[in-house]
């Protein structure tokens, strides 16, 4: 039997600097994405897992299988709120193995740092 692909999407939390919220909700909100916007039979198809979730420095890393890697970025784009407070979900990068995932992570914050 053939191990299933995996993939490793990074993405960036954009929100309020006042605004504070844990890794329940966030995993509940792309779940509440992929119900409403591609329903349950769709959704019971879905390994999600939440590698990474940094909100000091507003990214997140997600594992999913690579034959749903598109309706996971498709779901990230369509939050729009976490308990009510709006935010958005910014898929930057996908990779087919963690190290390269977290060493893309690296580069993007040190940019980020520079400038």
């Amino acid at each position: 039997m053939k191990r299933e692909r995996q993939r490793y999407i990074l993405f960036k939390i954009i929100k309020e600097p006042d605004i504070r919220f844990g890794q329940k909700e966030v995993i509940n909100s792309i779940w509440q994405s992929i119900w409403r916007y591609f329903g349950m039979k769709i959704a019971n198809k879905i390994g999600l897992w939440i590698i990474n979730l940094n909100f000091e420095k507003e990214y997140g890393i997600i594992r999913c299988s690579h034959q749903t890697k598109y309706i996971i970025i498709s779901a990230l784009s369509l939050v729009q709120q976490i308990n009510g407070k709006k935010v958005i979900l910014s898929p930057l990068k996908t990779s087919g193995t963690i190290r390269s995932i977290i060493r893309i992570k690296n580069l993007i914050m040190n940019k980020n740092k520079r400038t």
